[in-house]
């Protein structure tokens, strides 16, 4: 289900970001905003800052950006969902539920993302085959290196599959 904007505008007017960062950052305050290190790469002069009346942060040095969900992601490696989770839980808020009908379509949503997954699957070994040999050919000729055609799934239709 996807989040209604209703409840993650009021989710983010519960959360300082300042607060979630300060977990992770020692923050220092001049005027509106935090300063800090920057959690996402190494640094010694803070380039890190956290402005709560805009509702982000920024580095200067890295070019991280975001708002509270993405400090969340990014420094806990989560799914933008388990983010809202977290924080709504955190915040004493529950997550709207599914409607039937939302589920039965989530579902559906999951199953065809199973059957695409299984077919591009199916073509990307495919090109491994001894049938694909002029099309493996092609893509050296191309300078399309083996690393890059697992990277971007590149697959193989054999006659009469494409």
């Amino acid at each position: 289900m996807a989040l209604p904007q209703k409840f993650l505008d009021e989710l983010r007017s519960r959360v300082a970001v300042s607060a979630i960062v300060a977990r992770r950052v020692r923050l220092q305050r001049h005027g509106r905003e935090h300063t800090g290190l920057c959690p996402f790469h190494k640094e010694k002069s803070p380039s890190f800052t956290v402005n709560d009346d805009k509702g982000f942060f920024h580095c200067f040095g890295c070019g991280a950006h975001g708002d509270a969900f993405a400090f969340v992601m990014q420094s806990e490696g989560l799914s933008f969902r388990e983010a809202v989770e977290r924080l709504a839980g955190e915040a004493g808020m529950e997550l709207p539920r599914d409607s039937p009908r939302e589920a039965a379509e989530a579902e559906g949503r999951r199953d065809l993302e199973g059957i695409v997954e299984a077919a591009c699957t199916w073509f990307e070994e495919q090109l491994a085959t001894p049938a694909a040999a002029a099309a493996r050919a092609y893509l050296d000729r191309r300078g399309i290196a083996p690393d890059v055609r697992r990277r971007f799934r590149i697959g193989y239709a054999p006659d009469g599959r494409g």
